[in-house]
């Protein structure tokens, strides 16, 4: 079973365990021709005002769906519809799928009762100079930081022209190349293209892996039980404050607060519906 079925078959047990609203709207960014433009994000809501962000910026993820959806902004829909697309073969479902999963998880986990941990060094240890840290996706600001502790980088890029190479800094396009590290951040827009699961295959049991990002957003259970021993993700608490930025095309970190889960502070999907009945 890969992991869109697993993603799948989490959100039945969801569904089938509790009442869940079904998505009010999705929310994309424009379209704005600028090669220099930051990563973008869309957002699924649900009707109680959940809502759960995905990565649009890969290839031409961005104009497929405002073909799925040009009216931008109104849909209704069953949540399970849209998760189930997960396992299609366009990355622009996939990545509205992965968005719904979002919304769903940060349903559950507000009824739950739960907040998760405000992120801290996204899953990172303290690397000492010398250590080789593995970096899926191009994470600019955290390039100078780990150049400054004179920390080897490994970007693992599918566009290469992102990356600026320098001291410290190599470049590949071979997962493989992963095994050498000690460390690995991972962006969890691999959910949408279909490439986590090679990632974890390559890499040692001993090796950290932490996936980041807004995508990683959801329950984190199966990417837990798989070997990912931190997920970092975006929560939203003030949603009059998104809403307004995304209407406005502006920035929308202060509408919420980045959080890591790990097995040690993350109860577990059968504890949160547990308190969810209770």
């Amino acid at each position: 079973m890969t992991l869109p079925d697993e993603y799948i078959e989490l959100a039945r047990q969801v569904s089938t365990s509790i009442q869940i609203p079904k998505v009010s709207s999705i929310h994309l960014p424009a379209i704005v021709d600028d090669v220099e433009k930051p990563d973008e994000f869309g957002f699924v809501f649900l009707q109680d005002g959940s809502a759960g962000p995905f990565y649009t910026s890969l290839n031409e993820t961005l104009q497929q769906l405002w073909q799925l959806y040009p009216e931008g902004i109104v849909i209704e829909s069953n949540v399970l519809d849209l998760i189930e697309q997960l396992t299609d073969d366009s990355p622009a479902l996939n990545a509205v799928a992965l968005g719904t999963f979002n919304a769903l998880s940060q349903h559950v986990m507000s009824r739950a009762g739960f907040l998760p941990t405000e992120a801290g060094n996204m899953g990172l240890s303290k690397p000492q100079a010398g250590q080789t840290i593995g970096m899926v996706g191009f994470f600019r600001p955290l390039i100078e930081k780990l150049i400054s502790q004179e920390v080897n980088v490994l970007v693992l890029e599918k566009n290469p022209d992102r990356v600026d190479i320098q001291d410290g800094i190599k470049l590949s396009t071979n997962p493989a190349d992963l095994a050498n590290c000690e460390q690995i951040l991972c962006t969890a827009s691999t959910l949408i293209n279909g490439t986590l699961d090679g990632l974890l295959d390559v890499c040692s049991q001993s090796t950290s892996f932490s996936l980041i990002g807004p995508s990683g957003s959801g329950l984190p259970d199966i990417l837990l039980q798989h070997g990912v021993d931190s997920v970092g993700g975006f929560y939203v608490n003030d949603q009059t404050a998104l809403l307004d930025a995304l209407q406005k095309q502006e920035s929308w970190g202060h509408a919420g607060k980045k959080y890591q889960l790990t097995p040690d502070n993350y109860p577990g999907i059968s504890q949160l519906l547990k308190q969810i009945k209770d």
